[in-house]
């Protein structure tokens, strides 16, 4: 009931078997495969190196920072004559319009100075006029010596006198007309009403801000770049700025100019005011110098545009010659 089994032949005995009947030893087609991984493994590589490069050039001729802060120019809101709010007309973050009256103060004193003023002329003025008859009644009678020069010239020296008291009342009627015309305070140009923190009734006082009025008419952005990256810039240069508040949104505009001077780190001899501090730790590690560059927006939108907005700004590049 066995069969024989059949006997190889001497070429099959010496051959391995192939995979999948291809005829290829397995040795040479592994080492087929090690070159082709080889070579997308160079071509990756050299990709990423070129890639990298690219980006590199970009970002040189480009610079680019998230450091970056929205601004606009802020005004304090100062009387120029002291005394109590009788209303006030606004409210905080209210936007108002240039020549809007924002509060009053109480005119009252103001008004009484005047009329006592104004008094005071009419008086003056009735005196001059006397003064002056009497004048022209001494000045026919000096030829015939029925006066004496010594009346005329008093006659005289009073008319000048009166006349002198009247010029400095009229200028004390022109200043308190000023003052009155201050007890309405208006706001100078169109913006929002920021930092209001009183109520009608309170006493202001000359000079001293009773709160902030951004002007929200021009829109700028004051970026931080590394030293290295503001040769690639100049006043003129044309710039993109993304808020982050609304990142699809792309606004353009110009360099204004760069920063001259920041406060070096350690100095003591530089007034406060007098230079911008740019913070140039970054936790413990040591960065670059940056410099403030104050970028003008073009387009601003002011429904997305606030004061001290997160911004990232690039630069396109040196402006044309």
């Amino acid at each position: 009931m066995h069969q024989p089994a059949t006997p190889l032949n001497k070429q099959d005995a010496a051959t391995p078997p192939d995979d999948r009947g291809t005829g290829i030893p397995p040795m040479k087609r592994q080492s087929g495969s090690d070159f082709v991984r080889k070579i997308v493994s160079l071509i990756i590589v050299g990709s990423a190196v070129i890639i990298t490069l690219y980006v590199w050039g970009i970002i040189e001729r480009h610079p680019r920072t998230d450091d970056a802060t929205a601004r606009a120019n802020v005004v304090g809101i100062a009387p120029r004559v002291a005394g109590q709010i009788l209303k006030l007309n606004v409210q905080d973050n209210q936007q108002v319009k240039k020549g809007d009256v924002l509060f009053e103060i109480d005119p009252e004193d103001y008004r009484l100075v005047l009329e006592k003023a104004k008094a005071e002329l009419a008086a003056l003025d009735r005196q001059i006029e006397q003064a002056r008859s009497t004048l022209q009644r001494l000045e026919p009678l000096l030829p015939n010596h029925f006066t004496t020069a010594e009346n005329v010239d008093e006659a005289r020296t009073k008319v000048t006198t009166l006349e002198a008291q009247r010029e400095g009342v009229v200028a004390t009627i022109n200043l308190e007309e000023l003052h009155l015309s201050y007890c309405k305070v208006i706001a100078p140009f169109s913006g929002r009403v920021i930092n209001l923190n009183i109520s009608a009734g309170a006493h202001v006082t000359t000079g001293v801000p009773v709160f902030s009025l951004l002007d929200t008419s021009k829109w700028y952005v004051i970026a931080n770049f590394r030293e290295a990256e503001v040769q690639h810039m100049a006043p003129g240069s044309e710039a993109i700025v993304y808020l982050s508040s609304a990142p699809n949104q792309r606004f353009r505009g110009k360099v204004q100019g760069i920063g001259w001077a920041v406060r070096p780190e350690g100095e003591i001899d530089l007034p406060p005011s007098g230079v911008p501090y740019v913070k140039r730790e970054l936790n413990w590690v040591r960065v670059a110098q940056r410099f403030p560059v104050r970028i003008e927006v073009e387009n601003p939108n002011s429904d997305l545009f606030r004061m001290g907005a997160s911004a990232v700004a690039i630069i396109e590049g040196p402006p044309p010659k």
